[in-house]
């Protein structure tokens, strides 16, 4: 089981749930990591943050996958459907 984070240092972190072991970072956001939502299976992350972006992730690898745009503010809020099929933001 993994948990993540996201935080000032403009970085997603992965973390192993037991050992405390950090076992990715995921880098790309241009400000504060505000929210950050996890498919149950680890697979897929979804970021929002300070940069008015949304961002999509290979929750394994920590590979960016998508960027998505148009937020006049600060994202402050993501989400995901159960099967990462639709992206819910909230500025």
């Amino acid at each position: 089981m993994a948990v993540f984070s996201g935080g000032y240092d403009r970085t997603i972190k992965k973390w192993d749930a037991e050992t405390g072991v950090k076992l990715l970072s995921l880098v790309g956001h241009e400000g504060t990591v505000n929210s950050v939502q996890i498919t149950l299976d680890d697979q897929v992350v979804c970021s929002g943050g300070a940069d008015k972006m949304v961002r999509l992730w290979n929750g394994a690898t920590g590979v960016l996958s998508q960027i998505m745009r148009g937020h006049d503010g600060t994202v402050n809020a993501v989400a995901l459907n159960t099967d990462a099929s639709r992206v819910y933001s909230g500025s």
